[in-house]
């Protein structure tokens, strides 16, 4: 029986031969070749002989240091009862203040629906001819919200703001007064 690293290889061999063959079938029957063309087949021979020369070492990386800061991160982000500390930053790049926050810093683009909707199109709604067009957000309205964060103080107060920021779980050792304010 394979080896789930043998059924790995496999797939990809096949994921690339489908793909290879897909991209073929997309050629531009043209005479002519365009600088788009030739940049990209030197970039593809380039890439060959240098995976060539220096492989990429697989059976020797059996650990990742970057997949093990994003679990930590992960883990850490996902306590609701966490306290974190927020620095803001001038334009400048000095501390206009800081904000001890309950929980972890969210993205104003963030939403819990889908950003798309696929539709059928022609008669009898047919997903074989689908489109992809923007879904309503969570508000139920379309477009982009306001650029920036937002994130939750210890008192409760929602606080949003596209300045610059520097998020840490614990105090930093910086001159920077507290912005805390009381839920009223």
């Amino acid at each position: 029986m394979p080896g789930v690293l043998e059924v790995k290889r496999l797939a990809a061999i096949v994921a690339a031969t489908l793909a290879v063959g897909a991209l073929a079938g997309c050629k531009d029957d043209t005479p002519t070749s365009n600088a788009q063309e030739q940049g990209q087949a030197q970039t593809e021979t380039a890439f060959r002989q240098q995976s060539a020369a220096v492989p990429y070492p697989a059976a020797q990386l059996t650990d990742s240091l970057e997949r093990r800061n994003l679990r930590e991160r992960l883990l850490r982000q996902n306590k609701p009862n966490s306290i974190g500390y927020v620095y803001l930053l001038g334009m400048n790049g000095s501390y206009v203040g800081y904000y001890a926050i309950k929980g972890k810093v969210s993205s104003t683009q963030s939403q819990m629906t889908t950003t798309d909707l696929v539709q059928g199109c022609g008669s009898g709604n047919s997903y074989s001819c689908a489109v992809t067009v923007p879904a309503p957000g969570d508000d139920g309205s379309y477009g982009a919200n306001e650029p920036g964060i937002f994130f939750f103080t210890t008192e409760g107060v929602l606080v949003t703001t596209s300045m610059d920021y520097i998020v840490s779980d614990a105090p930093l050792p910086v001159s920077a007064p507290k912005l805390n304010a009381t839920k009223g």
